[in-house]
């Protein structure tokens, strides 16, 4: 019997790595998923062609994502069958047409569809490229009944976006701040049957690579589930680790419950959380509530004939006098209210300094050729580096004077368009352009207990979906404001960019120049072309002052 071979081929832009390890979880199906979308796969039809067996056994396929792919497994050769891994990723196309389906001229079938995305075996998003292509090919064979079976194909599953949202959740873990006073999340996606048990094991596992210098967990690294799991009873998660976690000090046992908590009563059906160590109580000193957002209100500021301004209930007002004089371009606040201390460029963008707002002397910070739009974060320290990237970049308390200096290879010979760190102090996204290919990396900051930055560590893309994007601003946990532009658009919009999750795009406002946000879509500001501030009201933009420039926010 003749069998076509090929050489498997799935080309998708942007894909994420494959990690090499996960926890398995044993999870009842069910019957009804997100409110009447149920999955009963059907096997192979008799008499199938090549073409409707490999397009059957992708709904199989898809459909066994909530089962065992005990279906799907049958329009596989038995060799085929034992090979196949559909758990190493999950590979997301677009709904908004159906897959092309032919034969290559070796007789192998070619499925072709528009990506979405890709997901991980540990959950983890990555956005395909605004134009990626999704293809799949696969051989047949026959077998001895003269029907066709698939022989080889690659490992995971191919599905529309339409089916992914109606099996997975946004799950968001957190992890904790070295100094313990913050958490810091990471977004994941989990099946929803089991998505508590899911989060629990995604905070054992710990912290993508990328995120681990950020970020610390109490939970130890030997620590498992019990066979007990995680069970939801009357909105109560009841979770049973290994005895590991009974002898941990009492700092750690707070971290741990603030980790597992604020992880699982984000959760739909959680109310309250009580932990175990092989089905026995622990003792939990106490409790805390920390944030993942530590951003209170604060005033927006701004910039008028280069000199540092107020903007509240449609008043403009000078402030900051002694920085008058330095014309300056771009102005950053601190987490100070009332303001207290910001940062600004003067001198045609060669100059960085300190600008109080009391009317008092402003320092100088930092000097260079064309320097980056700085950020203020939460711990006090502002960064900042040259423009045309010679590979580091540089953080200055604004209080002390101490500077640091942080290599960063990725960047040399890029252009940093912006940056901003994150409220926590443990991200901060960076875009960059070379030659007028810009992306949006994010990387994690080190910090010791007292906030000092120690290191920063490898960049991990995302926003993969925009292909032009000049200012950026936080205004979630896990999303930030971003000002750029799609391929079906000729103009810069905003757009909520998910880390680790979608790209949204909010109501168009016309000739966007820079932004700054607060939390939540609602904070967002934006400087248009014609030097007005316009505020985003969840339908549209409504204009707050005319004549101002670089609206800031602190981040």
């Amino acid at each position: 019997m003749k069998r076509l071979l090929l050489l498997i081929v799935v080309l998708l832009t942007g894909c994420a790595s494959l990690p090499t390890a996960g926890y398995p979880v044993q999870v009842e199906r069910p019957a009804n998923l997100n409110g009447g979308v149920v999955l009963d796969p059907q096997g192979p039809t008799p008499g199938s062609t090549p073409e409707t067996l490999v397009s059957d056994f992708l709904r199989a396929s898809g459909a066994g994502l909530s089962g065992d792919f005990s279906v799907a497994r049958q329009f596989l050769t038995p060799e085929a069958a034992e090979r196949w891994n559909p758990a190493t990723e999950l590979r997301i196309y677009q709904d908004s047409q159906n897959p092309a389906i032919s034969s290559t001229r070796t007789g192998a079938i070619r499925v072709s569809a528009a990506a979405s995305a890709t997901l991980d075996n540990l959950g983890r998003y990555t956005v395909a490229a605004q134009d990626a292509i999704l293809n799949s090919e696969y051989s047949l064979a026959r077998n001895a009944d003269g029907e066709w079976r698939i022989a080889v194909l690659d490992d995971g599953v191919v599905v529309p976006n339409s089916i992914f949202a109606s099996l997975y959740n946004e799950t968001v873990i957190y992890f904790l701040t070295a100094d313990r006073s913050a958490l810091v999340p990471e977004a994941r996606w989990y099946l929803s049957a089991g998505q508590a048990t899911y989060a629990v094991q995604g905070l054992l596992h710990g912290p993508s690579s990328w995120l681990a210098p950020a970020a610390h967990s109490a939970l130890p690294a030997e620590a498992r589930l019990t066979q007990r799991g995680v069970r939801v009873n009357d909105g109560v998660a009841q979770v049973d680790l290994t005895s590991d976690v009974a002898s941990l000090p009492a700092s750690e046992m707070i971290g741990l419950e603030a980790q597992i908590s604020k992880t699982l009563m984000n959760l739909p059906g959680i109310q309250d959380v009580t932990i175990t160590a092989e089905g026995a109580e622990i003792a939990i000193p106490s409790k805390i509530d920390l944030s993942s957002y530590p951003y209170a209100t604060y005033t927006l500021a701004g910039l008028r004939d280069g000199a540092p301004v107020t903007i509240s209930g449609g008043k403009v007002e000078a402030t900051g006098a002694g920085a008058a004089g330095l014309g300056l371009s771009v102005l950053a606040t601190s987490y100070a209210e009332p303001m207290t201390m910001g940062a600004g460029l003067g001198n045609e963008g060669k100059s960085l300094y300190a600008v109080p707002f009391d009317g008092s002397e402003p320092r100088l910070l930092l000097s260079g050729r064309r320097l980056v739009s700085p950020s203020v974060d939460s711990h006090g320290w502002v960064w900042s580096g040259e423009s045309a990237s010679n590979g580091e970049l540089t953080a200055i308390n604004l209080t002390t004077r101490e500077s640091a200096t942080f290599p960063m290879t990725f960047l040399s010979s890029l252009n940093i368009r912006a940056l901003a760190v994150s409220r926590e102090g443990g991200r901060m996204a960076i875009v960059t352009d070379q030659k007028g290919e810009v992306q949006i990396n994010m990387v994690a900051i080190s910090r010791d207990v007292s906030g000092r930055p120690l290191e920063v560590g490898n960049p991990m893309r995302f926003g993969q979906s925009l292909v032009d994007v000049s200012d950026v601003a936080w205004v979630s946990e896990v999303h930030v404001a971003v000002m750029g532009r799609q391929t079906t658009s000729s103009t810069n919009n905003i757009h909520l960019v998910g880390i680790g999750l979608p790209t949204t795009t909010l109501t168009a406002v016309d000739n966007p120049v820079s932004l700054t946000a607060g939390r939540g879509p609602d904070s967002i500001v934006v400087q248009n072309d014609s030097n007005n501030l316009y505020s985003y009201d969840g339908a549209g933009w409504r204009l707050i002052a005319e004549n101002v420039t670089s609206p800031a926010l602190p981040g």
